[in-house]
Parts: structure tokens; sequence; C-alpha cells
């Protein structure tokens, strides 16, 4: 084994320091062996059933998953996880309707939710038998809920209805221009 180590010193303008040098060592140092810390957000959806399997529990739905490669298993895990899906969503059901401190409390409403959805389909040309497809309706669960999707019917005769009220109210503003232009 060879160990060189010496003192350097030098000279600041106030004091002289002495340092220590770095040691030069022909000797292997062991391995690092200290354990990562679990840093990633996945840790926080697992439980650790065991530290040399390496298996850990999904807090939502129990399923045993092996995180001997990292965390992509988990995250992988948590994107397939209906459980997991349906608490968040439920969780983040938000609206900026009334704010208490930094929680948001959400106002549901049915109404309001089929009127947008009735413009979306007319702005977006969406024909009409599209609200009644799989993925529309898997869209809808996670994006609220409680929303009651309505058949391609009722979306029709929900446009008529808009279209109704658009034109009534179209035809008062221009009543209402035309007398206000005649008096002049």
């Amino acid at each position: 084994m060879t160990n060189v180590s010496y003192l350097s010193t030098y000279a600041t303008s106030e004091n002289t320091v002495s340092t220590p040098p770095p040691t030069v060592s022909n000797e292997m140092s062991p391995p690092h062996t200290k354990k990562r810390k679990n840093h990633s957000e996945a840790w926080n959806h697992f439980i650790i059933l065991s530290e040399e399997e390496q298996k850990a529990s999904c807090k939502y739905c129990d399923t045993k998953i092996k995180y001997n490669n990292g965390t992509s298993s988990m995250h992988a895990h948590l994107s397939r996880c209906l459980v997991y899906k349906r608490q968040r969503t439920s969780s983040s059901m938000t609206s900026a309707e009334e704010h208490v401190g930094s929680l948001l409390i959400v106002k549901f409403d049915q109404e309001a939710i089929r009127r947008t959805m009735v413009k979306m389909f007319i702005n977006m040309e969406i024909p009409f038998r599209k609200v009644e497809h799989e993925s529309f309706h898997e869209f809808m669960s996670l994006a609220s809920p409680r929303f009651q999707v309505c058949s391609r019917t009722t979306l029709a005769r929900d446009v008529l209805k808009l279209w109704d009220t658009e034109r009534m109210i179209l035809k008062n503003f221009l009543s209402e221009l035309t007398k206000s232009l005649s008096h002049h």
C-alpha cells in the first residue's frame, strides 16, 4: 500500500493557512452500499411489503408490484389502476365557483354541463351518434363522474332548443335595433 500525504501551506493577505492535501492510495475502497431514498412520487401510492423480494402493494387495489427495476412498473400500474383513477377524478372535480382557503368547492350542475356539451357538438361539428360512443362515455365518466350522458335523440332535441333560443334572442335584438333606428 502506498499512501502519499503532504501538508500544503499558502499565504493570504491577512494570514497563513494550512490545509491537509488529498490522500492518494492504491487500495480500492469498498463499493458504495448506502441504499437510495425513495424519491419518486410513485412511492406515495405503494406500501413496501418485502425489501428482500422488492415487492410493494398498491394502496388503492392491493395489487402486488415488483420494484427491482425502479419505479416504472409502479407508474405503469397507477396509469391502469381503476380505483386510483376513480379516486383521483372524484377528488379533483373542481370549479372556480367557491374558494375556502386553498380548497376549491365544486358545484355540480348537470344542466350547465349538458348545455356546454351541446355547444361543443355544434361548434366542433361532431355527429350526434358520437355521444353514444364508448370512448365518449369513458371520457365523461372521468371528467365528471356524476354527469348523466344523454342519447343522440336527446342531444338533437337540445340542439334544436338552443337554436330556437338563440333565434329568439337574435329576433328580439334585431327588433330593438330596428325600433331604435326608426326613432332617429
